[in-house]
């Protein structure tokens, strides 16, 4: 793997967690031809899928990080309505305002504590508390409203914490930060998933024990993919490097793999797909990750579904090594595995420090 680090601005830009197996079965003949073939006697079976990892204790250095994260599909709440979820470590509900718009909060009104998922009710751009009707701004979560109080004096601490939220890629992204520092780069657009010449998108999900991080650093440990995954040879591929950015490109040319922050990646493998990675930070030891496919319509009505079968088979190699490994810090690495530590030290502008937190960084 050939490193290389450019100075400059910042570029912008299967539910549950055991139910891949009906994805992941894929026959010897549907692997024939794959950009990165899997050899087919390789194929993890998702019934053997197990933890035998017993120590206790934080398995990962390193707080929930910052950055854009996938909290919903588009088509998972519809305009008035709300979600409960559980990321970053935190209850939080989603909500669309009647105009469409979606928002995000921490689940608790600063009022008296109550879940403004449970019974909370959507009033054009805000979301009233079910407990005693206090409604919050969707955009800035101000209460904009006491009901039974004629006090037009609202103090700025009865505020429900709200996150940037943005709809792009037909995923609902929220920006998670551990200060509440605004986003410092953008999502940026995928042109393919809204090209007519392009299938519709193939979403595959699961979650995962491990982090961000991990997740991130399989691709540029391209060793495994000897061991784990049965190729012949390593991938020769160049690694970029600029600010929240990375670029990975194969000297073949035939693949691109872009990476924004630790939550986003996206990935083009020429005339045969492209998808997005999303690794959403459920806390520190639990990730929920979607891949979101697309295919040229000139391969076949099936081609992007296909695509989605033959990635998700080579991730379910890797599940048994992420989910019972743990984070070695620092690691016993070849000089051949530079780009690993490289890899790591672009890692770390990503997180915060909570105050009096003792781990490394």
């Amino acid at each position: 793997m050939t490193l290389s680090s450019e100075a400059g601005a910042n570029r912008s830009g299967l539910t549950g967690t055991y139910e891949l197996s009906a994805e992941l079965t894929t026959s010897a003949a549907d692997l024939t031809g794959l950009p990165m073939p899997l050899r087919p006697d390789t194929l993890y079976d998702q019934s053997r899928r197990t933890l035998v990892r017993r120590e206790r204790g934080p398995r990962f250095p390193f707080p929930v990080p910052n950055g854009w994260f996938v909290v919903a599909r588009a088509d998972e709440i519809e305009p008035g309505r709300t979600k409960t979820l559980f990321y970053f470590g935190k209850d939080l509900v989603l909500f669309r305002g009647t105009d469409g718009t979606p928002y995000l909060f921490d689940a608790y009104c600063p009022h008296l504590g109550a879940h403004l998922g449970v019974g909370g009710k959507v009033v054009d751009g805000s979301l009233q508390c079910p407990f005693h009707g206090w409604r919050f701004d969707g955009a800035s979560g101000a209460c904009v409203e006491v009901p039974y109080d004629d006090n037009p004096y609202i103090p700025k601490t009865a505020a429900a914490r709200s996150y940037p939220v943005v709809e792009r890629n037909k995923m609902i992204w929220a920006w998670h930060h551990l200060e509440g520092k605004e986003p410092f780069y953008e999502v940026p657009e995928v042109p393919e998933i809204h090209d007519p010449d392009w299938l519709p998108i193939v979403v595959k999900d699961i979650t995962v024990a491990t982090c961000c991080q991990e997740m991130a650093e399989n691709n540029v440990d391209t060793p495994h993919f000897l061991y784990v995954h049965g190729m012949q040879a390593v991938p020769e591929e160049e690694f970029h490097i600029d600010g929240h950015y990375k670029r990975s490109v194969g000297m073949d040319g035939n693949f691109v793999r872009e990476g924004f922050g630790l939550g986003l990646g996206v990935l083009r493998v020429k005339g045969y797909t492209t998808f997005i990675s999303s690794t959403t930070p459920i806390d520190e030891e639990n990730v929920h990750v979607r891949w979101i496919f697309t295919s040229p319509r000139s391969l076949g009505e099936d081609a992007a579904e296909a695509a989605a079968d033959s990635f998700t088979a080579g991730v379910s190699q890797d599940l048994p090594i992420w989910e019972n490994k743990i984070f070695k810090d620092p690691p016993v690495l070849r000089p051949s595995e530079r780009a690993v530590t490289e890899q790591r030290r672009w890692c770390q502008q990503f997180y915060s420090w909570p105050e009096g937190d003792r781990r490394l960084r």
